[in-house]
């Protein structure tokens, strides 16, 4: 039995990250994100416009959405990419997050609504992402240490 040797498709691959100047007015997902890069598999791609233009979401509602069995669909993504696709949508939106906490000014309410997280679970899904809180990793990325919360 012979194995095949491929690169698995991760979600760093897929994702261009923000625009050159965001601005302030925008309002769309796929306005503030580029589109993501072509992994030369079709499946792959149209996967990962789902997830940026839907955001936080279950597997079984891309399946869905892809016309497809939950068990074939978690299959696929499972041997495309050496994860499962709950696990690759987690991936892919804590991508998404640190670029807009790190690029823009946004609130950390609006960012976990912008990727489809209730008010209050887009911290803790951050947290367990990062290991760290959204705004400790807003204040590593620009001034390039973790600050104090009430001090500079």
């Amino acid at each position: 039995m012979s194995t095949n040797n491929f690169t698995p498709i991760t979600p760093a691959q897929l994702y261009n990250g923000l625009i050159d100047n965001p601005g302030k007015e925008i309002k769309a997902r796929s306005a503030l994100v580029r589109e993501n890069k072509v992994s030369e598999n079709n499946y792959m791609n149209m996967f990962a416009n789902m997830v940026l233009i839907y955001g936080k979401r279950d597997a079984k509602d891309y399946a869905r959405i892809l016309g497809v069995n939950v068990k074939h669909f978690d299959g696929a993504i499972r041997c495309m990419s050496g994860m499962t696709a709950h696990h690759w949508i987690n991936k892919y939106l804590c991508l998404v997050a640190c670029d807009l906490i790190e690029h823009t000014d946004f609130t950390f309410k609006t960012i976990g609504k912008i990727l489809g997280f209730s008010q209050s679970s887009f911290s803790q899904f951050f947290r367990s992402q990062q290991k760290m809180q959204p705004w400790e990793y807003r204040n590593l990325k620009r001034y390039g240490r973790a600050r104090g919360f009430f001090y500079d």
